[in-house]
This record gives structure tokens, C-alpha cells and sequence, in this order.
């Protein structure tokens, strides 16, 4: 609500305290993401606990060769999505932000750029930027 009201007054990258914030605000996500996973997780135990689930009757029936391949397909997937997206944020980095000249304004005249969709800014391809470095 907050950066909808700034954004509103026209002051949304200008007020330090709200990009502050927002920049302290990034690791939530993850934090949100494990907070629920640690929940369902402990909420499954007590069944165990109690007594009214043996824990011979709650422990999985997969065989360690199961279990280690799918931790290892888990650990390759995550790495993958990790190194792509890690490669992509580079791409921009190195980039950098481009002057008005090179990149000419398609907006009304009076009305600022705003991307509709994440990263619309980006115009050319990997595949065209691995041929200039």
C-alpha cells in the first residue's frame, strides 16, 4: 500500500527510506517459503508421538538407491534453475541501463516508460549477446 501510494505521488524511486526497506524486505520470501515447510513438517510428527502412529508404520518404503536418486535429481533441477537465473541476472548486470539514444522512447509524449511485464526492458536474446562477448 505504501509503494502504491508513493508510486502514486510520483516519489516511488526517490523516497530512500521505502527502498530501503524494500531492499531489506528481499530474503522474506525464502523465509516465508521455509517457515511453512517447517510447520508442515513438524505438524506431521506428533501423529508419530502420541501413540497413534508407530513410527515403524510412518517411515517411507522407498529403498536408498530410490531415495538417493531422487535426492540427486533434486540437487541437479535446483542447481540448473539456480545457475540459469544466476547467468540471466549477469546478462543484465553486465548490460547495464541503456542511454534514451540507443533505445528510443515508445511512450506518449509526458508519460514515463513503465514495463508492463518483468524484464520487457530487455530486448535481444541470449543468443545474440553471446555473439558480442
Amino acid at each position: 500500500m505504501l509503494g502504491l501510494l508513493l508510486r502514486r505521488n510520483g516519489a516511488l524511486y526517490r523516497n530512500r527510506l521505502f527502498l530501503r526497506l524494500v531492499l531489506r524486505m528481499g530474503p522474506t520470501g525464502l523465509i516465508a517459503m521455509l517457515a511453512g515447510w517447517i510447520t508442515t513438517e513438524v505438524g506431521r510428527q506428533p501423529w508419530v508421538v502420541y501413540g497413534l502412529l508407530r513410527t515403524s508404520d510412518a517411515a517411507s518404503n522407498h529403498s536408498v538407491t530410490q531415495l538417493s536418486i531422487s535426492l540427486a535429481l533434486f540437487v541437479v533441477i535446483y542447481f540448473s534453475v539456480f545457475a540459469v537465473g544466476i547467468g540471466y541476472m549477469m546478462k543484465l548486470v553486465r548490460k547495464g541501463p541503456q542511454p534514451h539514444h540507443e533505445h528510443p522512447p515508445t511512450h506518449p509524449v509526458g508519460q514515463e516508460p513503465t514495463p508492463r511485464r518483468p524484464l520487457s526492458a530487455i530486448a535481444e536474446t541470449f543468443a545474440s549477446s553471446d555473439q558480442h562477448h
